[in-house]
C-alpha cells in the first residue's frame, strides 16, 4: 500500500502511546509570546519516562467542542514512578464553536470559551 492509499483509520495503532488521565485543567490568557489563550493540563503520570502531550483530534468541520486528548508516549523501558506532569497548548487555532473538550483515559472535561475572555463557565 502506498503512502496515499487507504484511510488514516486503516493504519496500525501505535503500541507506545495511550490516553492518560489528568487532575487539573485551566485556560489562561498568555502574557508572553504574543498573547492568546493557553490550555494548561496537569496530573500524575505512572512512569518517569512517559512523555505527555496534548493532541487535538483532526476534524473536517468545526465541532461544537474540539477534542484534545491527553496522550502519554512511553519513551523507554517504562520506569515505574509517580511523577507530576504539566503540559500546555496554545489555543489560537484549536477550538470548536463553543469551546474545547479535554479527554483522558477515564474522564473528560469541557471548557466553554467565549470571544472576549480566556475561559467561560466552569473555570
Amino acid at each position: 500500500m502506498g503512502a496515499l492509499d487507504g484511510s488514516f483509520e486503516s493504519l496500525p495503532r501505535a503500541e507506545t502511546c495511550r490516553r492518560i488521565d489528568f487532575d487539573w485543567v485551566e485556560v489562561r490568557e498568555a502574557t508572553r509570546f504574543g498573547g492568546g489563550r493557553l490550555l494548561l493540563v496537569s496530573g500524575i503520570k505512572p512512569w518517569a519516562d512517559l512523555r505527555v502531550t496534548l493532541e487535538p483530534l483532526s476534524c473536517r468541520e468545526m465541532p461544537d467542542f474540539r477534542v484534545i486528548e491527553v496522550v502519554g508516549r512511553l519513551a523507554a523501558s517504562g520506569l515505574r514512578a509517580l511523577v507530576d506532569f504539566s503540559v500546555a497548548l496554545p489555543l489560537e487555532s484549536v477550538q470548536g464553536r463553543m469551546g474545547i473538550e479535554i479527554v483522558g483515559a477515564t474522564k473528560s472535561e469541557r471548557r466553554v470559551l467565549n470571544l472576549t475572555s480566556g475561559a467561560g463557565p466552569g473555570d
